[in-house]
């Protein structure tokens, strides 16, 4: 059995429900989860994703390692604690920029460039209207400047266009989340 098959068993015994009830809640297959929890079937990471919300743990901690119940009474923080002791690293390196910390949902980005590191701390310096500005103009410039790279077959819609388009799609994609409850 692995230890992606092991935890989904842990999570679901936690919740307090039956495979039938868990599959009902992913929205998927009885037999299918069946496979999922004995090993016979890799999870899609969209289901993965919701199994490491229900667990309140991350998903790197979902995969990599074995959880048990007193692991799930103590879900992973939001936050890092203010100092680092104790902090056990559980996935990420260096030459991927970035760590995952045992007992903390998100990954940290870290940085040995000393110019990203200027360019970091320049703008943890901004405040906050700056710091939207600025994500804004340089995820405009990622988008944009990619494809004026390639030529492009006629003209291309405008940016106020595009922003309607995706308030649309992404509308769109909400109305179609079910919105379910363990109840314990």
């Amino acid at each position: 059995m692995t230890i992606l098959a092991e935890n989904l068993k842990t999570i679901r015994k936690n919740l307090n429900c039956t495979q039938m009830a868990l599959a009902q809640v992913l929205d998927i297959g009885f037999r299918t989860y069946v496979r999922y929890e004995a090993g016979e079937r890799d999870a899609p990471v969209a289901i993965l994703v919701k199994l490491a919300k229900l667990g309140n743990i991350s998903l790197d901690r979902l995969l990599t390692l074995k959880i048990t119940e007193n692991d799930l009474d103590n879900p992973d923080l939001d936050t890092p604690p203010p100092t680092a002791k104790n902090l056990e690293v559980i996935g990420g390196s260096m030459e991927e920029g970035r760590l995952v910390f045992k007992g903390i949902k998100d990954d940290f980005l870290i940085s040995t460039d000393t110019n990203e590191k200027s360019l970091l701390n320049r703008f943890r310096k901004l405040d906050t209207a700056a710091k939207k500005q600025t994500l804004q103009e340089a995820e405009w410039i990622i988008n944009n400047t990619s494809s004026l790279r390639r030529p492009t077959s006629g003209k291309r819609p405008s940016r106020k266009t595009q922003k309607m388009k995706n308030a649309a799609r992404l509308k769109k994609i909400a109305k179609t989340v079910k919105k379910i409850t363990v109840k314990g």
